[in-house]
């Protein structure tokens, strides 16, 4: 008897997984296309802040700036980081004033802070 079910229960419990599956995997989905949307976003704003300052760059094909141009030599950019540079309001509530951009090359970090907002 007690094999029996232990047997049923085995059953029921491969019975289920694939509808479990299937459920996570349509949750998975647009979760990975919102990600996509909102990298394609940073990197067209990051590219937006350069081309606002007329600073000569290169993106890959996924849109990625890869390389600037600082003082006439080109740098590869290893890593971008963008952080808000917050303000108080009169109603004391935090907005977004600006964006800072830090470019990681071999030769330092460059440093931009934009107004620019990302849409």
């Amino acid at each position: 008897m007690k094999r029996n079910v232990c047997l049923l229960a085995l059953l029921l419990c491969f019975v289920h997984l694939p509808a479990v599956h299937a459920q996570e995997y349509g949750k998975i989905r647009p979760l990975q296309q919102r990600a996509d949307q909102i990298i394609k976003k940073k990197n067209d704003f990051i590219a937006r802040v350069l081309t606002s300052y007329n600073i000569p760059h290169e993106r890959d094909a996924q849109g990625v700036v890869v390389r600037i141009n600082v003082d006439g030599q080109w740098l590869n950019v290893t890593a971008i980081e963008v952080v808000p540079v917050l303000k108080e309001t009169k109603d004391k509530h935090q907005q977004v004033a600006a964006h800072e951009l830090f470019f990681h090359t071999a030769d330092g970090i460059l440093n931009v802070v934009s107004e620019l907002t990302i849409r």
